[in-house]
């Protein structure tokens, strides 16, 4: 019961959003990643594309970090054109980031001097850009 309720819920939402957004008709892309126990769970089948996507390691350590950012470049390496990566601190092994598919020129790199989280922020225009 729980369940359906939440689904109804959630599909309120997103008729209210695409109020919001003025019923525009633009084509929604995802991108998915070809195991439809995790496609299924996705809006549009998959990670939407031109959208803000947050990946993160499970624990506090920099393999958890390597880990994410890792996978995060291995779904963004399966796209055309330019990725832009947002971060606080510069340290992304970029010959890693090539070694899963993303050559470091397709990247624009954004990073944040103040440590609080992006998502926090995004409202706000970002005062500096390295």
């Amino acid at each position: 019961m729980a369940h359906a309720s939440a689904n109804r819920v959630i599909s309120e939402l997103r008729e209210r959003i695409s109020h919001l957004e003025g019923g525009l008709s633009r084509r929604k892309c995802a991108l998915p990643f070809g195991v439809p126990e995790i496609d299924s769970h996705l809006p549009g089948g998959g990670l939407a594309l031109g959208a803000i996507h947050e990946f993160a390691g499970g624990g506090a350590g920099a393999v958890d970090g390597a880990a994410a950012a890792l996978f995060a470049a291995g779904v963004a390496a399966r796209t055309k054109g330019k990725v832009i990566w947002c971060l606080t601190r510069p340290d992304l092994f970029f010959p890693a980031l090539a070694q899963v598919g993303l050559h470091p020129n397709r990247v624009i790199f954004v990073r944040r001097t103040e440590r609080r989280m992006f998502s926090r922020r995004w409202r706000k225009p970002f005062p500096t850009v390295h």
